[in-house]
C-alpha cells in the first residue's frame, strides 16, 4: 500500500508540474495573439489614416498607393499569424483542461487510498485495544 500511495503521490505531482507548463504556455500563446492583435489595429489605422487628398500629385497617389497596399499586405499577414496562435492558443487550452482532470482524477485516487490507509490502520489499532482490552478483563477475572 505505501509503494501505491508513493506511486500516486509522484504522479500527482507529475501531473501538477504538467498543468503549471500548460498553464504558462497558455498564458504565452494568448500574450501573443495579443501582439498580433495589437498589430492588426496599429495598421488598418495607420491604413485608414492616410488618404488620398484631392490637391495631391500623381506621384504622391502612387506612392499611398503602394503604401496602402503593403500596408493591407502587412494587415492579411498579421490576421494569418493571429488566427494560428489563437488556433494554438485554443489546443493548448483543450490540453490544460484535459490535463487539469487527469490531474483530479490522480488526486482523488489518492485521497481514496489514504482515506482506506486510514481506515484500514483504524481498525487495526482497534483490534489491538480490543485484544488488551480482553486480556485486562480476563485477568482480572
Amino acid at each position: 500500500m505505501d509503494q501505491t500511495i508513493k506511486t500516486l503521490q509522484l504522479l500527482k505531482q507529475m501531473r501538477n508540474r504538467s498543468v503549471s507548463e500548460l498553464t504558462g504556455q497558455l498564458s504565452q500563446q494568448k500574450q501573443l495573439c495579443q501582439r498580433y492583435q495589437n498589430n492588426i489595429d496599429a495598421l488598418t489605422s495607420l491604413n485608414e489614416g492616410s488618404q488620398i487628398q484631392s490637391g495631391d500629385t500623381a506621384a504622391l497617389m502612387h506612392n499611398q498607393s503602394h503604401y496602402k497596399t503593403h500596408l493591407r499586405h502587412l494587415i492579411n499577414w498579421q490576421q494569418q499569424e493571429f488566427a494560428m496562435a489563437d488556433k494554438q492558443a485554443q489546443t493548448l487550452q483543450t490540453n490544460l483542461v484535459k490535463e487539469a482532470c487527469r490531474e483530479k482524477t490522480v488526486e482523488l485516487v489518492l485521497e481514496d487510498q489514504q482515506a482506506e490507509i486510514a481506515t484500514e490502520q483504524e481498525r487495526q489499532q482497534q483490534k489491538i485495544t480490543d485484544a488488551m482490552s480482553t486480556q485486562c478483563w480476563l485477568r482480572g477475572r
